[in-house]
């Protein structure tokens, strides 16, 4: 199984800081270096797509060179991102994690690192101050019954916010969607069943400045 750190967008939303380089406890220690510490216990490669200005940026942060890769891409969508990575890796299975994310309490690493036998979704129980903001799910019996993508009426108990995926997902998936959270969606529809593993604890999306001030606020308090 191989990691893939998608690193490609523009950061809008953060006035085009690179989400994945905010620091996420007292030592300074980024989010993205903490996603590889995990996923390099897991993944035999790390591949880290990001747009050819950040190459030197993430170059800085001395990775270790025999397992992870930066992939300078220059992409439209997630989805376009992501299959440039598998079309190029050979691993047969990927697990697939937000660099602009932290978990506290349960993580997904190694619950996610069996090879599924086509999707496994991370699912975190969400917050009111979610809703809206974060693809929500509704999962029963350890599978996913629907996935909606970031709708504030929604009711749905829980968020997914990474997965692990054979390489069968990306025929489900078009180069325009947003994310590949439409291609699991279209697998769905198409009668693929798709596991969904529930992650004790909370998940934040530091790509908003208010989901990553409430992250410090938690873990530095």
């Amino acid at each position: 199984m191989d990691g893939i750190l998608p690193a490609a967008g523009l950061a809008s939303r953060m006035r085009g800081i690179p989400k994945f380089l905010l620091p996420c406890d007292d030592v300074y220690t980024t989010l993205i270096e903490k996603h590889i510490i995990e996923l390099g216990l897991v993944c035999e490669t790390i591949w880290i797509p990001t747009r050819p200005d950040l190459v030197t940026l993430l170059e800085s942060l001395s990775l270790p060179k025999d397992r992870v890769v930066i992939l300078p891409i220059k992409s439209n969508s997630m989805s376009e991102t992501v299959k440039y990575v598998v079309d190029i890796a050979r691993a047969d299975c990927f697990q697939l994690i937000m660099p602009d994310t932290f978990f506290q309490g349960g993580k997904p690493y190694t619950l996610l690192s069996e090879e599924p036998e086509f999707v496994n979704l991370a699912c975190w129980r969400i917050r009111e101050e979610q809703r809206g903001k974060l693809g929500q799910v509704k999962l029963e019996n350890g599978f996913l019954v629907d996935i909606v993508d970031k709708d504030p009426n929604c009711s749905y108990e829980f968020s997914w916010g990474g997965l692990s995926f054979r390489r069968e997902l990306l025929d489900y998936c078009s180069l325009e969607d947003p994310h590949i959270g439409y291609g699991v969606k279209n697998a769905l529809l198409m009668g693929k069943k798709i596991s969904a593993t529930k992650i004790e604890g909370e998940y934040f999306d530091c790509g908003t400045p208010t989901e990553y001030l409430e992250m410090l606020r938690r873990i530095l308090t």
